[in-house]
């Protein structure tokens, strides 16, 4: 088999499309038309993922120098990252009653303020299994 065959980086690009479910019962989100809320996001082996990650940890290894990097400013650092690679979202998501502008600034409020839509980002973003499945 030739391995030059599986390039984890280009199929990251293409982005991972998942569909949000509820962080208690683990039903999908739809909206009263029955149309499922998504989010794309590149994957961890994506070029923008990479290259934002070596930013953010810089950034923090800079600031704190000697001392140990808090939690906090770990989560905040994938947040971070999870925006930058957010590519698009489905146009029936809304936020506080109206609909959200995908943009990065709006990720970030959203993963910082409902880290539970975060969480199911990372999760997928890193599973290389759904790089093939787009």
């Amino acid at each position: 088999m030739d391995l030059a065959t599986i390039d984890l980086q280009q199929l990251a690009e293409q982005g991972i499309e998942v569909r949000l479910q509820h962080p208690a019962t683990g039903d999908y989100l739809s909206d009263e038309d029955g149309e499922s809320l998504t989010i794309t996001v590149l994957g961890k082996d994506s070029e923008t993922w990479q290259a934002t990650a070596k930013r953010v940890n810089a950034k923090n290894a800079s600031r704190y120098k000697d001392r140990k990097i808090p939690a906090s400013a770990l989560e905040n650092a994938l947040f971070e990252i999870l925006a930058e690679c957010t590519v698009k979202w489905s146009k029936n998501v809304e936020y506080e009653g109206a609909p959200l502008k995908c943009s990065k600034e709006n990720a970030l409020k959203l993963y910082e303020e409902r880290n539970w839509i975060a969480e199911q980002l990372i999760e997928a973003a890193a599973d290389r299994a759904s790089y093939f499945l787009g």
